[in-house]
């Protein structure tokens, strides 16, 4: 009995010291999850950046890559086709969602066949302001040679679709599956907002010309814009930010060495603010770039209900609002969002103006010209038609002197040459000849 006492004794006091070691644990456990929160907030990052990295695809095209225009046909003439109520690119990406592709094949590349393509009254196009990528256009590495398009062509099947580059008067066909834009054709057929046009080759692409003079709205907006500190805490952070005012009426805030973030003050009355980071990029390729940028965008927490891809060239992507189908020009002549991707540096230029509160339309419109009428206007004051690369009709932002924070969005002809965007009036008051000289220099 005295053995089996000692050995019950023995049994208690290792089942009490491992309790004890249990609970000392237990306590370490609990302390170190405590007071490392960093660590675990670097695990949900992580797995957080895995997912978006998964569905940036997705997002990108159903939000900021979606087409901005729609073209069909009456009796073979061309229309731009617009109804508020039934945006046909939106319900164009919309359709697109469940659709699987699976081959792509080069039709023609000669501009005879494509000029053929953008008059045939049996397609339904929507373009894109700029060129995008195939791949990030399907969601998937279709080609490695990563093919570039600005046009789509929706024909009567629903087993194909037609992409066409403008620059290379390249056509690509594309083999779906479960597609059906029934419904796009439907609304297309039945849509009341028509304006009459003829597509007209320029140095880059093909350029919708308005046919006859036609009366555009003028839209109103209440307007608001986020502090300084909001984006200096988006951009920088919230710690060891220090600032410096320069001479020039801009606050310069910094990081580090290399990161800044450069803003206007306030009696300036401007808008437009710089973020710069210095860091080195692997190359990459179109899609890539594409994608990149819209990871800054989002930094910005700036509102993106109607912001779209709009421009591009070498390292630099624009992105501007669109409101009733037509994109918006801050400042003078800039879009809302630029990002510039170079092998050392990031660049970000924005617009802290944002478009909040629509006002209900009131019944101003502008009368525009006919589209060759403004450019031969152009033509006459010196620039070359073989410089013209885009003209399209877009609003600009004019002060409302009924509100401090109201402006009114004023449809005007801009056009982009030698790289540079600016309106009819604007380009009429440039020295053509000295700039043509600067750019010959390059």
């Amino acid at each position: 009995m005295i053995g089996m006492k000692s050995k019950f004794k023995i049994g208690d006091l290792l089942l009490s010291l491992g309790t004890v070691i249990v609970f000392v644990l237990s306590i370490v456990l609990w302390t170190f999850i405590m007071t490392n929160d960093q660590y675990f907030s670097r695990i949900d990052q992580t797995n957080s950046v895995t997912q978006h990295t998964h569905n940036q695809r997705g997002q990108a095209f159903n939000n900021l890559y979606v087409p901005t225009s729609s073209y069909g046909f009456e009796n073979g003439q061309p229309y731009r086709l617009y109804d508020a109520k039934k945006n046909l690119p939106l319900e164009f990406a919309k359709e697109l969602k469940s659709v699987k592709y699976w081959g792509i094949k080069t039709i023609s590349s000669d501009q005879k066949s494509y000029e053929k393509m953008l008059n045939n009254s049996g397609y339904l196009q929507l373009t894109f302001p700029n060129e995008i990528s195939v791949n990030l256009f399907t969601r998937r590495k279709l080609t490695s040679k990563d093919k570039k398009f600005r046009r789509a062509f929706v024909s009567a099947s629903n087993d194909s679709l037609y992409l066409g580059n403008d620059k290379t008067t390249t056509i690509y066909r594309i083999n779906l599956a479960n597609a059906d834009f029934s419904l796009l054709r439907e609304y297309a057929d039945n849509i009341k907002g028509k304006k009459p046009v003829k597509f007209v080759r320029t140095k880059d692409s093909y350029e919708t010309f308005y046919t006859k003079q036609e009366n555009w709205r003028v839209y109103s907006y209440l307007t608001t814009k986020q502090t300084d500190s909001y984006f200096v805490s988006r951009l920088l952070g919230t710690t060891n930010v220090t600032s410096r005012a320069s001479k020039k009426d801009w606050t310069t805030y910094s990081l580090n060495y290399y990161t800044k973030l450069r803003v206007p003050s306030a009696a300036s009355e401007r808008n437009d603010l710089l973020y710069t980071r210095y860091e080195k990029q692997k190359e990459m390729t179109v899609n890539d770039r594409l994608l990149n940028s819209i990871e800054l965008v989002h930094k910005l927490g700036l509102s993106e209900q109607d912001l779209r891809y709009f421009d591009s060239s070498n390292e630099i992507t624009c992105y501007s609002n669109y409101i009733e189908g037509m994109p918006v020009f801050m400042g003078q002549h800039d879009p809302q969002i630029s990002t510039k991707l170079t092998q050392d540096t990031v660049e970000v230029t924005f617009n802290n103006l944002d478009l909040q509160i629509p006002i209900p339309f009131d019944g101003q419109t502008r009368t525009l010209e006919p589209t060759d009428e403004v450019v031969q206007q152009l033509v006459n004051n010196g620039l070359k038609k073989a410089e013209i690369q885009r003209v399209i009709v877009a609003f600009r932002v004019e002060k409302d002197s009924s509100h401090d924070n109201l402006v009114n969005l004023i449809p005007v002809y801009f056009v982009k040459a030698y790289d540079q965007w600016k309106s009819v009036e604007e380009w009429k008051q440039t020295d053509i000849t000295s700039l043509a000289r600067q750019e010959a220099k390059k």
